[in-house]
């Protein structure tokens, strides 16, 4: 964990998950529209710290680091109080933290397979959301708001990531169930994400990401400006809520 000293009154998000990929930068847009950072990372604690540096190079804004393992529901309560006790205006949270394997319901080890991805993608989500919502109301703040991050694949049933796509579509089917009870304090929306440059793999071969492109209706693969233009959108729309937003080329109109 670093902590910066200097106070501020600049609205805070918290990205989980945000040391590398989509919640890096998620975290460098953030930073941009000028709010404060408090970047969640679980292993990646050297990207976590080269990317406090770039920000703090390149943008007026205050950025804190913190270690916890979503998996653990006291490493969870850690971050709460974190969050509870060190930041005054903590008026947006995104939750990217994410974990991808390929499962099957007839694995042997299923049962791990389930409550791992539970953990990060339905179980943590939720109890932040919750905290988040009781700090804002014991602060009294105003304009806050969740974005959860989900996929794009939502809506498949046929699938190599079982228990990954089951429990995104946990988090995406309480997102208007959220909104519609923090309202009107907090907003909450989801941004579902197709294949994104950001998200390669180096397994990958580009034949097989030339495949992908070819079955995606625009032709082409996410680019990090696309994310921005979304959430900058869902970021400043006031009427915005309980609302998921597909950026994805059109994939998921033919479930490539």
């Amino acid at each position: 964990m670093k902590l910066t000293n200097n106070i501020s009154n600049r609205p805070c998000a918290l990205v989980t998950g945000g040391a590398k990929r989509i919640g890096k930068n998620i975290a460098l847009k953030l930073a941009s529209l000028g709010y404060d950072l408090v970047i969640h990372y679980h292993k990646s604690e050297s990207f976590a710290f080269e990317l406090q540096k770039t920000i703090t190079e390149n943008f007026s804004v205050k950025v804190d680091l913190i270690q916890a393992d979503l998996f653990q529901e006291q490493e969870v309560k850690k971050l709460v109080n974190f969050m509870f006790e060190r930041i005054a205006n903590w008026s947006m949270l995104i939750n990217n933290a994410s974990i991808f394997y390929k499962s099957n319901f007839l694995d042997d080890n299923s049962d791990n397979e389930f409550s791992n991805n539970l953990a990060i993608h339905l179980l943590s989500p939720l109890m932040l959301i919750k905290n988040f919502s009781q700090n804002a109301q014991q602060k009294k703040l105003l304009n806050c708001q969740v974005i959860n991050i989900l996929d794009t694949n939502i809506e498949r049933y046929e699938t190599k990531y079982f228990y990954y796509l089951l429990t995104k579509q946990f988090l995406a089917q309480t997102t208007p169930m959220i909104a519609l009870e923090l309202a009107p304090q907090i907003r909450v929306n989801g941004i579902a994400l197709g294949y994104f440059f950001s998200q390669n793999n180096d397994q990958e071969t580009n034949q097989y990401v030339d495949y992908l492109r070819s079955k995606i209706p625009l032709k082409r693969i996410g680019e990090i400006k696309d994310l921005d233009q979304t959430l900058e959108f869902i970021v400043n729309n006031s009427f915005l809520t309980g609302q998921i937003i597909k950026i994805d080329g059109g994939a998921s109109l033919n479930h490539v």
